[in-house]
C-alpha cells in the first residue's frame, strides 16, 4: 500500500503533501520500466524467434512444371515423368 495514504499521515497534517504525489509518481515510474522491460524481453525471446527454412522443393519436379505450365508439355506427358520422378 502507498506509505502516504490515509488521514493519520504526518506528512499531511504538516502540509507536505507533495511527498505523497511524489511517492506515487515513483511507484508509476518504477511499475512502467518493469512493464517496459517485459514487452522487451517477450519480444527477444518470442516475438523475434527465425522461423524454420521451408523445405526445397526438387528441382527436376520444379523444372517439370514449369515446362508443363509453358505449355513444352502436355498434360499425360507431365503425369508419365511426374510419376517416374516420385517413384
Amino acid at each position: 500500500m502507498h506509505p502516504f495514504y490515509g488521514s493519520v499521515s504526518e506528512f499531511l497534517a504538516e502540509g507536505q503533501w507533495w511527498i505523497g504525489l511524489l511517492s506515487m509518481a515513483m511507484y508509476l515510474i518504477f511499475w512502467g520500466v518493469v512493464i517496459i522491460f517485459a514487452v522487451k524481453l517477450f519480444k527477444i525471446y518470442f516475438a523475434d524467434r527465425p522461423t524454420l527454412p521451408k523445405p526445397e522443393e526438387d528441382t527436376a519436379l520444379k523444372i517439370l512444371r514449369e515446362r508443363y505450365a509453358r505449355g513444352e508439355i502436355d498434360g499425360e506427358e507431365f503425369k508419365k515423368k511426374k510419376e517416374d520422378l516420385l517413384s
